[in-house]
């Protein structure tokens, strides 16, 4: 019996250079994999955008990167029992959606198994869309950690000779599922979360094509060759509502060992020749002994690593003394979210932020040798032009205080939010929700300010660091990125150059 495992395309908003098109390789799918693997399952996993992230096909305003719906089908094994779809970002829905209807035109009579990413802010939960899906007539839908679940999940469906009742009961057991009973739809909403991470075997990369990754030459995080993602913990404390973790993680975080980190990234050395590293957590350094002894282990096995912050981490749990060891084991860049120069706005999303301390941490990472990046919400409901104003403020102090690169996102209402329940929505499809809603009302005014912005941006730069400013040139030409900026400028290029030569074959 065989479990595939599919992950689908990426998907890239026309005109979009912020949230969409980044080619997130499936670590939660990768986690699964593994999983299952060990529990003796036969697997075969089919990498929608991996597999050829090179074929560009444009439906409309989206840039769909790899297989075909038709090709993915193509590949799945004949003697496959279960399907699992992993819906990993919620721009990517428009071919998620394809793919499911494909699968169930061709394997009408096997289960369909749609799980949830739970560990990324570009995710979506499915706990609010699941209707969209069982329209579709999927099976069953798994939300939060999937490894331990879904194998409970494969056992109770797939036990022969077994009365519907003996089914239902092993289903009704499983924390963080969705299913149909009875005609009626079943959801049993997530109250656990995995404590043990460190009993978890590291992801299977081995069966994805991570090397087709590698040649695009462009990734989340800066990257310069070979690269892999990370996770030093899951989930996250806080509260702020622009974001869908405290719903999906029920605002916990997670660690991971530092014993168990460092394991992985020594196994991956050996096994994949990989020494550079991406950390995707949502927020890895809340716990700064934890992270100080990460660093200390990393430099007493004399690892040669280097490690970047890619997703965003919370700046007060950081300190002199941390970054010290940070940058002694490896650490090159570390992205901060203060999502707004206004205290009142800060306090309106429900996001802790102390900007004084956060323009402290700037500087001190930039005498190191850091590169740090600043992400910034704009338009959440409620905002003015007074705090644009106070961001764009604290914009110019972060450049003046060495910040290499900010990131002006637009908000959008992701499903799972506390935006997303409050919020006026005027979308037509899940995969507009993206950080650059042409959607909303107030889309072209902040569009225009970004666009400003980012232009003082790059003006105050110039001014306060010069040298950073005329190395960006050499990075972008040799490939050699050091922000996300550089890297972004060659990604758009490249995907739209595809795009227009390519999209129609």
């Amino acid at each position: 019996m065989i479990i595939t495992l599919i992950s689908p395309n990426i998907t890239t908003q026309k005109g979009d250079f912020f949230g969409s098109g980044i080619p997130y390789m499936p670590i939660p799918l990768a986690y699964v994999a593994a999983y299952l693997r060990e529990k003796k399952h036969e697997i075969q996993v089919i990498d929608g955008f991996g597999e050829n992230p090179f074929k560009v096909k444009q439906e409309g305003e989206f840039f769909i990167q790899g297989l075909s719906a038709k090709e993915i089908i193509g590949k799945i094994d004949f003697n496959t029992a279960i399907i699992v779809v992993y819906a990993g970002q919620v721009v990517t829905h428009l071919a998620t959606i394809q793919i499911i209807k494909a699968i169930k035109k061709d394997f009408q009579n096997i289960p369909i198994i749609v799980m949830e990413n739970m560990t990324s802010v570009v995710a979506y939960s499915l706990a609010v869309v699941y209707k969209e899906f069982f329209n579709l007539d999927v099976d069953y839908i798994l939300l939060g950690d999937c490894e331990r679940k879904i194998d409970q999940l494969i056992k109770a469906i797939t036990g022969r000779n077994k009365p519907e009742k003996y089914k239902y009961e092993k289903l009704s057991k499983i924390d963080g599922i969705i299913y149909k009973h009875n005609g009626k739809i079943v959801v049993q909403r997530t109250t656990m979360m995995d404590e043990d991470l460190d009993s978890l075997p590291f992801p299977a990369w081995d069966l994805f094509p991570i090397q087709n990754y590698w040649k695009l030459h462009y990734a989340h995080g800066p990257m310069k060759k070979s690269f892999l993602p990370i996770f030093f913990s899951r989930g996250c404390p806080y509260r702020c509502e622009y974001c869908i973790t405290p719903q999906i993680s029920l605002a916990k975080w997670r660690p991971r060992s530092p014993k168990n980190i460092v394991d992985e990234m020594e196994y991956s050395i050996k096994r994949y020749s990989v020494r550079d590293f991406h950390t995707e957590d949502l927020n890895p350094t809340i716990n700064r002994m934890r992270i100080i002894e990460m660093c200390k282990e990393i430099v007493k096995r004399r690892l040669k690593v280097n490690l970047k912050i890619v997703s965003g981490t919370k700046v007060e749990s950081l300190d002199e003394e941390s970054l010290r060891w940070m940058k002694k084991a490896g650490f090159t860049y570390i992205s901060i979210s203060p999502e707004s120069g206004s205290k009142r706005m800060l306090k309106i999303m429900n996001k802790p932020y102390n900007h004084e301390y956060g323009l402290r941490m700037v500087r001190y990472m930039n005498k190191l040798g850091i590169t740090t990046q600043a992400c910034f919400v704009l338009g959440f409901p409620g905002e003015t032009s007074k705090d644009l104003e106070l961001t764009k403020k604290y914009v110019y102090q972060l450049t003046k205080a060495g910040v290499d690169e900010v990131a002006l996102f637009i908000m959008t209402p992701i499903p799972g939010s506390k935006a997303y329940e409050y919020s006026s929505l005027g979308y037509k499809k899940l995969s507009q929700l993206t950080f650059s809603p042409k959607w909303r009302k107030e889309y072209n005014r902040l569009n225009m300010w970004r666009a400003r912005t980012y232009a003082q941006f790059f003006i105050w730069k110039s001014l306060f660091h010069p040298i950073k400013v005329m190395k960006q040139p050499v990075n972008l030409l040799t490939g050699n990125f050091r922000t996300k900026m550089e890297m972004t400028i060659y990604r758009i290029l490249k995907v739209n150059i595809w795009g227009k030569f390519f999209g129609s074959k």
